[in-house]
């Protein structure tokens, strides 16, 4: 190896020995950097430019980077072997890779990978060796260290952990010690390296620290997130504590190095709904309660989501690109057959638009699903459309937590502890993730597992270089088919006699179609609807359709897509034919046939039959039932249509009306799944929109959780499109469901753009409902501070406004923010505030939840008689409303007061009461909860038999869910057999 070192693990540069050759600027630390993250390969301006500056530079960025390659040639020109060329796609630095620390780094891991773990231990020690501090630490802006960085850091962290566990099992624990002591200082939530931490530490002889960081873990987890660490890590504590108590040396546990470190939420407090203040259930006991057994796996119960979208009839051709997929599929290990695989396999398939990605995609996971017994995720990542409304990686990671079924109060506030729990609950399971249609590496990242045995499969328009440098990935570029797999695929949707019938027309539409699969696919369903139309004929038209749309002449394969686009779109009615032109106004992703209806101002029957017309000319996929998309292609034409042959008048009143149906649609559903909220007034719906009748609580529950996406984007285009007013209406509208079904983060993205609009017009009201929610989201994220700034802020525009309504519901966010911190008092005095404030508007409904609130902050400060007295009243208030949601509620505080004053069987009627009315509401999670509490009750009242049947029933239910005090039941009712023995 040549004496000069480039380092980028560490402060970047270019080092002889010890002695720093350079770079002193950190923009050429930048620059370089960025060339060394690929050697020898071309890296663009454009790259360069956001490795500088991030995504806002100045407009003399390109002549910058120029300049400061110029300084690198200077110091680069005395280095041997070395190289920095430039080309039209942008510089290149050559140099040898073993030359630069990071890539000797993945070499030596790669070596450690296939070794026995003597001398994997040595390669791997002499890997993080290299590491002089945090990568890329000294380089100009952040979007290196917090992009690149980051992935380089999880890939030392895994390394470390890897190391780790290699000395555990070589019995070199002082030393798994020593190199685990400052990670899981610097990553305490990581419980793989937290759990190995407390092996080696207990293996030192050192149990009382293996004991004292688990509680410090603990303790950070309960305070910072609001769970309980992972079973696993339990699992370990409760080893560990055997140890300490055991009077003769237990042999060594098992290396915990495959750790599952799936956490275990414990309940959280539940906080009053956004607006009207509800009566919150009791806490569970104590979280010092002995974890579950060791029988239970991590994510046990959890649902096997079947999530892959339908195989295509006749999928044809792509045989390489089939094969060179199925070489993903690694054979089973065999005993003693050497090292398993540490990381998920990963495949990109790139290419243009058109190409049959996703079918590609599709259709080989149809093929392997058997391989992943443990489920198949899909999500379309949006990456590329005419809207530009990629989705972001927390909305796909919170996507995939909804398909595992993981209920919402289990699910963290944070977008980094969401993506944990999603890592951990791909551990050590077989899962199949298609991430369809990506923007960049960026977006996906996040979504990767943190183990092996999962495959990720990714299709894009980018080609993801970085994903295959830093990840691995296995590149699968797709290209055009050539000739004989295009006349295949005609050959199977037309038949084979048919085609041969017409070689000469059949060659022709091949020709003008380019070979793209979305270009024939349609031509195909064209001649198959209309068998007595000859291939020729077609042929001409294709020819005589070239070049007449100006507007789609894009210069390469798209400009035929487009031509072929216009036979089915020619051959529309003239009412399908405005349907499709003006989906090109909805921002998608879906559209459901009543929106469809109401973007055109039909009647909701003559809008579906035209859906039906669109689906079958093969312009509109319906992607489940009633639930319509366009390709991006396609919505591409839309829009282009629309703009062409539409007026700007027209394109208007049909976003103005598909705003109304979203919005009034959202104001129903809202009605039915918060029915205690007092609901904002909205002028009459534009004539033609047909909001949907909403009438129980199941159907606006499954209502916003198919429409939210939408939602989120029909608010966002509202914002851009100047009804500023349908903006921070329709966040008002989607607060109670993202907040109590835990979207907290679209929470805070709608919020902040409603309180932008509400701004732009000089709205104090809407400033003030703004603030509110995103007080509240701040609230769910653990930001106080901040929250507290808002909600105040909120509270003042209120009083400006003379809304005591609105005061109300800000005082119940700050009564939450004080019971959240511990401010008992505060929360007492905001309860009573709210109490005040409905009674002079005559709120019967939110005086009754706010005495229900106020009773339960005396309860926080010990004062049970107190509780009684303002839950029986709030309790009498809500029965004459008949509003059993409310008054379960009250039962359940009730019970809690009574039982802590030591009235067992007065506990057990309110528990009972409490339980009856959730289980006919269909309140699972609540309902068993109170059976929990209610069995904690009798078995204080001496009743065993009657604990034993309602925590029985309990956990029941609790496995159903997923809930994570299934554990604890089970322990309970392990606790009660040994009674009974």
């Amino acid at each position: 190896m040549h004496g000069t070192e480039f380092r980028l693990l560490g402060p970047v540069g270019i080092w002889q020995g010890e002695q720093g050759l350079g770079p002193t600027a950190a923009q050429q630390r930048s620059v370089l950097a960025t060339l060394l993250l690929e050697p020898g390969r071309v890296v663009p301006v454009d790259r360069l430019v956001m490795a500088v500056w991030g995504e806002d530079p100045p407009g003399s960025a390109r002549n910058a980077v120029q300049v400061q390659i110029s300084k690198l040639r200077r110091i680069l020109a005395a280095l041997p072997d070395t190289e920095l060329s430039t080309s039209a796609q942008g510089y290149c630095l050559t140099v040898d890779p073993e030359r630069v620390d990071l890539h000797r780094f993945r070499e030596l891991v790669r070596e450690a990978r296939k070794s026995g773990d003597g001398p994997a231990g040595e390669l791997l020690h002499a890997a993080l060796q290299l590491w002089r501090g945090p990568a890329l630490a000294d380089v100009a802006g952040g979007w290196l260290p917090e992009t690149v960085g980051a992935g380089l850091e999880e890939e030392r962290r895994a390394v470390v952990e890897e190391c780790a566990a290699i000395d555990l099992r070589s019995g070199r624990h002082q030393q798994a010690a020593a190199v685990l002591s400052p990670l899981v200082a610097e990553h305490p939530f990581a419980e793989r390296s937290v759990g190995l931490l407390m092996e080696a530490l207990s293996r030192s002889g050192r149990r009382a620290d293996a004991l004292a960081l688990f509680r410090a873990t603990r303790r950070r987890y309960v305070e910072e997130l609001g769970i309980e660490p992972g079973d696993d890590l339990q699992r370990l504590h409760q080893q560990v504590l055997e140890e300490e108590t055991s009077p003769e040396p237990s042999p060594s546990p098992a290396p915990s190095h495959a750790l599952s470190h799936a956490p275990s939420p414990a309940r959280t407090s539940s906080g009053p709904p956004s607006d009207i203040p509800s009566p919150r259930p009791s806490p569970l006991p104590s979280a010092s309660s002995p974890p579950p057994p060791s029988g239970s796996p991590p994510g046990a119960g959890l649902a096997v989501p079947q999530q892959l979208p339908a195989d295509v009839a006749h999928f044809t051709g792509r045989e390489r690109e089939l094969a060179g997929l199925d070489a993903l599929l690694r054979p089973e290990p065999e005993p003693g057959g050497g090292r398993a695989p540490t990381a998920a396999v990963i495949s990109v398939i790139a290419g243009n638009g058109g190409l049959g990605k996703t079918t590609l995609a599709v259709h080989w996971a149809h093929r392997v699903r058997d391989r992943f017994p443990d489920g198949q995720l899909y999500v379309n990542l949006r990456g590329f459309g005419p809207t530009g409304s990629a989705m972001t990686p927390s909305e796909a990671v919170r996507g995939f937590l909804d398909a595992f079924q993981v209920p919402a109060h289990r699910i963290p506030a944070t977008v980094e502890a969401q993506t944990a729990l999603y890592r951990s609950l791909l551990a050590d399971r077989r899962v199949l993730i298609l991430l369809d249609n990506a923007r960049d590496a960026d977006q996906v990242r996040p979504l990767l597992p943190g183990a092996p045995g999962c495959l990720v499969l990714l299709t894009s328009r980018n080609e993801l270089t970085s994903l295959v440098v830093a990840e691995q990935a296995q590149p699968l570029p797709l290209d055009l088919l050539d000739r004989a797999e295009a006349r295949e695929l005609l050959a199977r949707r037309l038949g084979s006699e048919r085609v041969a019938a017409e070689p000469g027309a059949v060659k022709d539409v091949i020709t003008v179609c380019a070979g793209l699969p979305l270009a024939l696919a349609i031509v195909a369903a064209r001649a198959a609807t209309h068998p007595g139309f000859t291939l020729e004929a077609l042929a001409r038209e294709l020819h005589d359709a070239r070049g007449s749309l100006d507007a789609f002449d894009g210069g390469d394969a798209t400009t035929d897509v487009r031509a072929v686009f216009s036979w089915s779109y020619h051959a529309l009615g003239t009412d399908a034919a405005r349907l499709f032109r003006l989906l090109g106004v909805h921002p998608g992703p879906d559209i459901a046939a009543a929106a469809a209806a109401s973007l055109v101002g039909l009647p909701v029957p003559q809008a579906r039959r035209l859906l039906l017309q669109l689906t079958r000319a093969h312009l509109l996929t319906e992607r489940s039932p009633g639930q319509y998309a366009l390709h991006d292609l396609l919505r591409a034409y839309a829009i282009e249509l629309t703009q062409a042959y539409d007026s700007e008048a027209d394109r208007r009143a049909a976003l103005h009306r598909t705003l109304d149906h979203y919005l009034h649609t959202a104001l129903a559903a809202g009605r039915v799944f918060t029915p205690h909220r007092t609901p904002i007034t909205l002028p009459a719906a534009r004539p033609g929109v047909s909001p949907e009748p909403l009438a129980e609580y199941g159907e606006a529950l499954t209502w916003f959780t198919v429409e939210h996406p939408v939602l989120v984007a029909v608010q966002q285009q509202a914002a851009e499109s100047g009804f500023e007013t349908h903006a921070w209406q329709l966040a008002w509208t989607l607060a109670e469901f993202l907040d109590q079904l835990g979207h907290w983060h679209d929470q805070d993205v709608v919020h902040t753009v409603a309180l932008e609009a509400a701004r732009r017009t000089d709205d104090l009201a809407g400033q003030a409902h703004a603030l509110h929610g995103l007080g509240l989201a701040d609230l769910r994220m653990a930001r106080y501070d901040r929250a507290r700034e808002r909600l105040l802020r909120a509270l003042d525009l209120h009083g400006k406004t003379g809304n005591p309504g609105g005061q109300a519901l800000i005082h119940v966010a700050l009564n939450l923010a004080g019971e959240r911190q511990g401010r008992h008092e505060e929360g007492l005095y905001h309860a009573q505030r709210t109490l005040e404030l409905y009674r002079e508007v005559g709120h019967r409904g939110g005086e009754a939840y706010a005495l229900n609130n106020v009773g339960w902050a005396y309860a926080m400060l010990g004062e049970y008689q107190q509780t009684l007295i303002h839950c029986e009243k709030a309790l009498r208030m809500l029965q004459e409303a008949h509003d059993g949601r409310g008054a379960s509620a009250a039962w359940d505080s009730l019970g809690y007061a009574h039982h802590r004053l030591g009235d067992h069987q007065q506990a057990i009627t309110c528990y009972r009461n409490a339980v009856e009315l959730r289980q006919e509401r269909g309140e699972r999670v609540r309902g068993a909860e109170s059976l929990y509490r209610l069995g904690s009750a009798q078995l204080a009242a001496g009743d065993i038999p009657g604990a034993r049947d309602s925590w029985q029933q309990a956990l029941t239910m609790f496995d159903v869910l997923g809930h994570p005090d299934a554990g604890r039941v089970r322990e309970e009712l392990g606790r009660l057999a040994e009674l009974d023995g």
